[in-house]
């Protein structure tokens, strides 16, 4: 049994807290500039007028890259973070953990050190969050790729 005088508490919860707020609020706004970018940059592309199955395919997969790109971006600056806060030792370890945490795998095999553990629920909720917006935007793009291919009667 692991006892409080063998464990690094780390840092004051409500620091932990403000790093926490202040990553949330970094991926919420990269998030929402990304998907309006990505709305701008698609309704170009929609008013050029092409019409059909492979457009509306097209569109899908696209929106789905641009998406994912996205994602990746808010996992690498968790995993910044991880790294910068002195969490963990590198990139490729702080990458890994931050992905499996952003997308709620959570395998366990890398951890964050005990006092900083509340950071992975918060990239848990980030992630959760943020594929919520993802699947509204994309939903809406189904529509407009339905509509693209002549089957939304």
């Amino acid at each position: 049994m692991i006892t409080v005088d063998e464990v690094e508490l780390g840092p004051h919860p409500l620091y932990n807290l403000s790093i926490a707020a202040v990553l949330v609020a970094v991926c919420t706004a990269m998030h929402a500039a990304g998907l309006l970018g990505v709305n701008a940059w698609m309704r170009g592309k929609l008013s050029a007028g092409t019409h059909g199955y492979w457009a509306g395919l097209w569109l899908l997969v696209r929106v789905a890259w641009a998406i994912i790109v996205l994602h990746l971006l808010e996992i690498l600056l968790w995993a910044l973070a991880f790294v910068g806060l002195g969490c963990l030792p590198d990139m490729g370890t702080a990458f890994y953990l931050s992905s499996i945490t952003y997308t709620t795998v959570g395998y366990g095999d890398v951890v964050l050190p005990v006092g900083w553990r509340n950071l992975s629920s918060a990239e848990a909720l980030t992630g959760i969050l943020m594929a919520g917006l993802s699947t509204g935007f994309f939903f809406n793009y189904i529509g407009r790729a339905l509509k693209m291919s002549g089957t939304n009667n």
